[in-house]
């Protein structure tokens, strides 16, 4: 299998594993080699978390990652999916965050958005042969245990002022809610009816698609241009209660405020396990300006200059996890890695926090960024703090590229053994769902569950270990697989072909995992 019982074990020194050794040593030809192996054993036992997040993001906007160009057809779409799902699971990862409405329009079969140019060619014209985009990258991320979470932009409409909207898009109905700013359309934050119809979008994705979460990034109010003024006057003298907001920024964070709140309500209301995050800029605000502040001196910060006020939404519990987007290197001197993970874990209310991680930077001749253990050294500070419970990397297409050796690095160290991503909602869960009529032929291992619970899970962890072993459900060696799917083939890389046991939980939509079944082999 991946190792020898004793690689996986070396640290539990107990009477048993004492004698397991002894015997061991014993069959070897070389005590030497023996000790070196037990020795090498305790320096590179795996030490990775069972439980985080390793997500991914898949930016759709420009063909920027998938589909890499507009109009291809249905089968080369879904070859470039399965290739994906194939190159970030082999990688380690556990999550994919899907940008299914990069500009008010869709990856998705919607009755209320027309499909994204980004996919077909041109906006408004449905896949051919028809499929439908989110749905494809669901099951098949399933079958890999691969969580989908839908990230949208809710109020983006363009992304220049020349690209062409179908004749029919319903948000044309509505001129008074649209702002032209800088050199796009956007959807005006501060218009009730603009945040009652993001929700009803949100609703619409939650209720038909069975997806791990709704994500959000940085796009509230735009970054802004000091030198043009975000024109939304008329709607601060219509919406803006004075006697409450003495200020325009005021009146801009509250509208933020409702906005998230609102649509972790709805998400909620529709299906409580779906996850609700965001990943806004790195810096909420800098110590000069808030002694809550983080010991920054970053130019732009989410609260005076994008009028979002995370903390807000952190004490609230209106978001499930928070995705800071920490773009810089560990001792940055303005904005540096290293604080800015020490004050997000210290300010993040219990609420997981999932940095984001600037791979786009490794390699492009910056010496900082030149260093091969700078992301590996990320993820490493996350893993020493109480609240950061993972990672998000901008983005896959940066993946592909020579990373300075970080991809082995997540294969066979950080990433070297499959995970579940953090439970939804803290303890909330369904009924504890249990695995029967476990069996191992014809090199596979199969496995049922009562058919009323298939509904409510999310995914099984098949374990394995050694006939030498003492099975061990926090023993991140013995996950063999994670998996959607009620079978998997049992290749398994059994070098001194030791016999081996199987067991497989069942884990439901809150993230929760069942009872572990009795051990097959």
């Amino acid at each position: 299998m991946k190792k020898q019982y004793f690689y996986n074990n070396i640290n539990n020194f107990n009477n048993l594993t004492i004698k397991i050794i002894i015997s061991e040593m014993l069959s070897y030809k070389s005590l030497l080699l023996t000790l070196f192996f037990i020795t090498f054993s305790l320096f590179t036992k795996s030490q990775n978390p069972k439980r985080e997040m390793r997500g991914v993001w898949v930016a759709t906007v420009k063909n920027l990652d998938w589909p890499s160009a507009p109009g291809l057809s249905t089968p080369l779409q879904e070859q470039e999916i399965d290739k994906i799902l194939t190159d970030i699971k082999s990688l380690g990862f556990n999550a994919v965050f899907l940008q299914v409405r990069p500009s008010s329009d869709a990856f998705y079969n919607s009755t209320m958005e027309p499909w994204s140019k980004y996919l077909t060619g041109k906006q408004g014209d449905a896949p051919k042969p028809y499929y439908d985009p989110l749905k494809y990258w669901i099951e098949a991320a399933k079958e890999l245990g691969i969580e989908v979470h839908a990230w949208i932009n809710p109020f983006r409409l363009t992304t220049n002022l020349e690209e062409e909207l179908t004749p029919y898009h319903p948000l044309l109905k509505h001129p008074e809610w649209i702002i032209e700013y800088r050199d796009g359309l956007l959807l005006n934050p501060g218009i009730p009816e603009v945040t009652e119809y993001i929700n009803r979008v949100i609703a619409e994705i939650t209720i038909n698609y069975d997806i791990a979460g709704i994500h959000m990034d940085d796009y509230f109010y735009p970054y802004p241009d000091k030198n043009i003024e975000f024109p939304d006057s008329v709607s601060y003298s219509q919406y803006c209660d004075t006697s409450i907001f003495k200020t325009t920024a005021q009146w801009r964070r509250d509208n933020v405020n409702r906005t998230v709140e609102s649509i972790y309500k709805t998400i909620k209301r529709v299906k409580p396990w779906v996850s609700f995050g965001i990943s806004p800029f790195g810096v909420w605000r800098n110590v000069a300006d808030d002694p809550n502040g983080s010991n920054t001196t970053a130019g732009i910060t989410n609260y005076d200059s994008l009028n979002a006020d995370i903390l807000i939404w952190l004490q609230n519990g209106w978001v499930d996890y928070i995705a800071p987007q920490i773009y810089w290197y560990m001792e940055h001197p303005v904005a540096s890695f290293r604080e800015l993970s020490v004050w997000w874990n210290k300010n993040s209310f219990n609420t997981p926090v999932y940095p984001g991680l600037s791979i786009y930077k490794i390699g492009v001749g910056k010496p900082e960024w030149d260093n091969p253990s700078e992301t590996p050294n990320q993820i490493k500070l996350g893993r020493e703090l109480n609240s950061i419970n993972g990672n998000l990397f901008f983005r896959y297409a940066f993946l592909k590229r020579d990373l300075l050796g970080l991809q082995d690095s997540l294969k066979q160290k950080y990433y070297s053994s499959p995970a579940l991503t953090p439970t939804i909602n803290g303890n909330v869960s369904i009924p504890p769902l249990s695995v029967t009529r476990v069996k191992a032929c014809y090199k596979r291992l199969k496995w049922k569950v009562r058919k009323e619970d298939m509904e409510n899970i999310k995914f099984f962890v098949v374990y394995s270990y050694s006939k030498d072993e003492e099975f061990d459900a926090n023993d991140t060696e013995q996950i063999f697989s994670i998996t959607g799917n009620l079978t998997i083939p049992l290749l398994v890389r059994n070098r001194n072909r030791q016999k081996r046991y199987f067991r497989v939980s069942a884990v439901d939509k809150y993230g929760n995992e069942g009872e572990v079944s009795k051990e097959v082999d």
